[in-house]
């Protein structure tokens, strides 16, 4: 183990690393995953993200074995289960890692040191290591052999969908890297993209970028918008709607269903579609909510990034997994203590259209989070791709979550890293949006807006421009384009 590894770069290094971003063309996954056919891929982990990887590497017409722990196997744990039942071969890491041409290591990131030190000494000379998030490589430094080549294919997507779009022929957005500490024989870009196409990512996009600009992206996602913007929206909003007198099981439905529905706006057409689902009134004023939640929020984004920078969100994080998880283990409790957690949503029904008319502050908060996110990450010098991906693309898959089983649901699903990072936004935001929150009523949030419907010619013609030239509409306009194109070939 060494010490933050992007820490110990010359800035020269770490401007390039932050900058490493390119969308690769479909025509060089022309061999699809040619380069691995006849070769050993062991799995280490098989929980959503492994089984889900190896099933469809598998149909790819890969050699897809799991490596687990010797008691995983012997007490048959859910690991076990998943990669069993599916028909892969397992075995211990001493039984399978040492034949292994591949190892990927796809377990949690807290386990990841652990997880190395016992597989590393098993590999064979000049076998591969792939992970699926750089954290242990760039956060905690590990040193991995030299003779190894160290990759990274990153799906942009829960463990589920991964399967679920492979399985209609389609992929998920992937991002793929090389540690360039480690390539001895050069052939870790080819690794990549051959499991990146092994997984159907070819036919939705695939970025070549840097285990660096992966992480820091990856972490200020997560701490943001993608999981402590609607978390913090979430329980201020449903506050508020009880205090104003919205029945509690109708002001829990709209949120813990509104957050996906809104959201899958900017599936098909970003943040524009989004506010275009509003009525010309309520988007005016979803703008001007936006933009002033953006001006409160904006030095939080910006210590959030800039402690993902230094290194310093890591240092604590990892200080409080030596504490036992004192701090997240006390987060997740009061999460699970709040209101909204704790409030049973009606079953009445509510149509998609009445999540936007009585959600416009749902809609402001997604769009002022989304842009901030986007925003802060490019100032800090990593490509509007990946902030993209790391943002807007993101947002629409965890509010998914949401709708399932609220936050519980949300902080099961992501990472012990993403939990944590989601806590710690949600512990600071709340506070600092106390006087915005005072302002609020029931026609931004609960009810909707009433009365006249006309709006000034110019104030619209001017919103519309403003949010269709944000720099976040512009490079998903171009992602998403290339992703339509795929599935019409599909």
């Amino acid at each position: 183990m060494g010490q933050n590894y992007f820490n110990t770069l010359p800035l020269r290094l770490q401007l390039e690393e932050l900058g490493k971003c390119r969308f690769m063309d479909r025509s060089e996954f022309a061999d699809g995953c040619n380069y691995l056919k006849g070769k050993k891929i062991v799995i280490v982990g098989c929980g959503a993200q492994g089984l889900n990887q190896g099933l469809n590497l598998r149909d790819s017409g890969l050699d897809v074995s799991y490596a687990l722990r010797a008691e995983a196997i012997a007490e048959k744990r859910q690991s076990w289960k998943n990669a069993s039942e599916n028909g892969f071969t397992v075995g211990t890491y001493e039984e399978l890692v040492p034949t292994a041409d591949v190892v990927m290591n796809l377990t949690p990131d807290k386990q990841h040191t652990s997880v190395v030190n016992a597989v590393m000494p098993l590999m064979k000379e000049g076998a591969c290591l792939d992970y699926a998030h750089g954290f242990n490589l760039v956060e905690e430094g590990m040193q991995i052999r030299k003779d190894l080549t160290v990759v990274m294919m990153c799906p942009k997507c829960p463990g589920t969908e991964v399967r679920e779009e492979y399985k209609r022929g389609f992929g998920v957005p992937t991002l793929i890297a090389v540690h360039r500490e480690n390539d001895p024989k050069g052939e870790g870009l080819d690794i990549a993209k051959a499991l990146a196409a092994g997984t159907g990512a070819d036919r939705a996009g695939v970025l070549e970028s840097s285990p660096i600009a992966e992480v820091k992206s990856d972490l200020m996602g997560e701490q943001t918008i993608l999981c402590g913007m609607l978390q913090t929206g979430a329980i201020l909003c449903f506050d508020k709607m009880v205090e104003k007198g919205i029945e509690p099981g109708y002001a829990s439905k709209l949120i813990q269903h509104g957050w996906e529905t809104v959201t899958e706006g900017l599936k098909h057409g970003g943040i524009t579609n989004m506010m275009d689902r509003l009525s010309n009134p309520a988007k005016i004023r979803a703008f001007h909510l936006a933009e002033e939640l953006k001006d409160i929020m904006r030095p939080l984004y910006e210590k959030h990034q800039d402690d993902i920078m230094s290194g310093e969100f890591s240092r604590t994080m990892m200080a409080d997994w030596a504490n036992d998880d004192a701090n997240l283990l006390n987060w997740r409790a009061a999460t699970q203590d709040t209101a909204f957690e704790n409030t049973p949503s009606t079953d009445a029904d509510i149509s998609e259209q009445e999540y936007y008319d009585h959600g416009i502050l749902l809609v402001a908060m997604v769009k002022a989070g989304v842009e901030l996110a986007y925003d802060t990450m490019v100032a800090a010098g990593i490509k509007a791709e990946s902030a993209y991906y790391e943002s807007l693309h993101e947002t629409p898959l965890i509010a998914n979550t949401i709708a399932r089983k609220k936050l519980y649901e949300m902080n099961v699903v992501i990472s012990d890293t993403a939990e944590y990072g989601c806590y710690l936004f949600d512990h600071a935001c709340r506070p600092l949006l106390r006087d915005f929150m005072a302002k609020v009523d029931t026609d931004i949030i609960g009810k909707g807006i009433s009365g006249d419907n006309g709006v000034d010619n110019q104030e619209l013609i001017a919103v519309n421009r403003a949010i269709r030239n944000h720099p976040v509409e512009i490079v998903g306009d171009k992602l998403r384009g290339y992703m339509t194109a795929m599935k019409r070939i599909v």
